[in-house]
């Protein structure tokens, strides 16, 4: 693994995690809680050597999975409302033996090596800290000080509430081999305990909540009392998708929040242009060919469907979006929160739904909430549509990188349609 970065960054990097005061000493690195000096940890420099070279032995397989041909791991997150897979004091969940296979399972929080690999790549696209959870940090460090706890273990229980596979072979196996028996025995794990244990695809998604709560109020004492009132079922859709990791079930709940309008923003706007046709001075209702005219228009935007009236949904976000969205405070927030996603939504399609390009920085407003809509629409669709024959369709878990991409846009839209639909309180 190419890692150009030498020893004193990485320490450095392991200081900004651990939310610790930095300095370098002649044979050892010296961390000190900024919030109380009484808790001091060291690193020793020649064991923080010997970890990166370890790490300079893996080959990066993907984001979230390295292997040095003898040994394999790989991020994987819980899904379901309880978490069941808690480690133990020695960092492990689940240890299995495999004799025929020659292979060892381990569930554990991730290895020295594997922090390591996910620190520095935090530094290269985005900050090391991102990678640390929000905790009550006093009381953990007093604890930490009483087990006597190594610098490199203490990052295991900063970088919180991850957990990794890391599979052990006798003799080297392939990348493929690995994966094939990772997937496997994430299979048992879940048929056997009813939780749902997943591979962590997409790197990007472990800085997600980091990056939210710089622009929030983290701090409780901070919290003012609400001043509005907001549609309950708004709200409902919200906290799920803000409760769950998985970024299908997150968009899909953030986009039934633009969906609620869908239908009342369509026929107000399907009223306003029958008003202004039959009031237009054009317009006289003892001509046919005025009425033909008039059923026609309607008839375009409206369909019969046992026996019911069908919309264009599309058509219906695109105008929800007109109505709710100031497009200026969405690139500001989507520039608050990754400055490199406004140029991705601008030159890249999303690959698995073949929604279009959107730039949302564009001067043609109208442009942009067409496009805008198409994106989100057809993000959607690819989503909830997944038959064989469907030739855009979103695969769980191997569309997930891209489709994480797409969380921050039709969040940002959700939150001002919740605001722009609210009342004082």
């Amino acid at each position: 693994m190419d890692i150009d970065v030498d020893d004193k960054q990485f320490a450095e990097w392991i200081g900004e995690i651990l939310r610790c005061d930095f300095s370098e000493e002649e044979d050892h690195y010296s961390y000190v809680f900024s919030h109380d000096d009484r808790y001091t940890f060291k690193l020793e420099k020649d064991k923080l050597e010997s970890s990166l070279t370890e790490l300079r032995s893996y080959t990066e397989i993907s984001d979230t999975v390295i292997s040095n041909g003898s040994e394999y791991e790989v991020l994987v997150r819980e899904e379901g409302p309880f978490f069941r897979f808690r480690p133990r004091d020695n960092d492990c969940v689940v240890e299995v033996e495999d004799n025929e296979n020659k292979l060892a399972y381990r569930l554990i929080r991730p290895s020295t090596i594997f922090c390591l690999y996910l620190i520095h790549k935090a530094s290269l696209i985005g900050e090391a800290r991102e990678l640390s959870r929000p905790m009550p940090l006093r009381r953990m460090y007093e604890q930490w000080t009483e087990e006597e706890l190594c610098v490199l273990d203490l990052i295991k229980r900063v970088i919180g509430g991850r957990l990794t596979l890391h599979l052990k072979s006798t003799v080297n196996k392939s990348n493929q081999e690995f994966e094939r028996f990772s997937s496997a025995f994430l299979f048992n794990l879940t048929y056997n305990t009813d939780s749902a244990l997943v591979p962590q695809r997409d790197f990007e998604e472990l800085l997600r909540s980091n990056r939210i709560t710089r622009s929030r109020r983290f701090n409780l004492e901070e919290l003012d009392p609400p001043r509005r009132y907001y549609l309950p079922d708004l709200i409902h859709h919200y906290q799920l998708a803000v409760g769950t990791e998985n970024p299908m079930l997150e968009y899909i709940s953030y986009y039934h929040i633009a969906e609620h309008f869908f239908e009342s923003v369509f026929n107000d706007e399907l009223i306003d242009k029958v008003k202004s046709t039959i009031t237009h001075p054009d317009f006289s209702y003892k001509r046919k060919k005025d009425i033909s005219s008039l059923i026609k228009d309607i008839g375009k935007s409206i369909k019969m469907r046992d026996e019911s009236m069908t919309f264009n949904e599309q058509e219906g976000l695109r105008l929800s979006l007109i109505k709710f969205v100031d497009i200026d405070e969405l690139v500001d927030k989507i520039r608050s929160y990754d400055e490199h996603l406004l140029e991705h939504y601008k030159t890249n399609t999303v690959s698995f739904a073949g929604g279009v390009t959107v730039n949302l920085e564009s001067d043609d407003r109208d442009l942009c909430f067409k496009h805008l809509a198409g994106r989100i629409y057809k993000t959607r669709n690819a989503i909830v549509h997944s038959k064989e024959s469907e030739k855009t369709k979103y695969t769980p878990f191997r569309d997930d990188q891209k489709l994480v991409k797409e969380v921050p846009l039709i969040r940002f839209v959700a939150e001002q349609i919740i605001f722009s639909t609210s009342q004082l309180a």
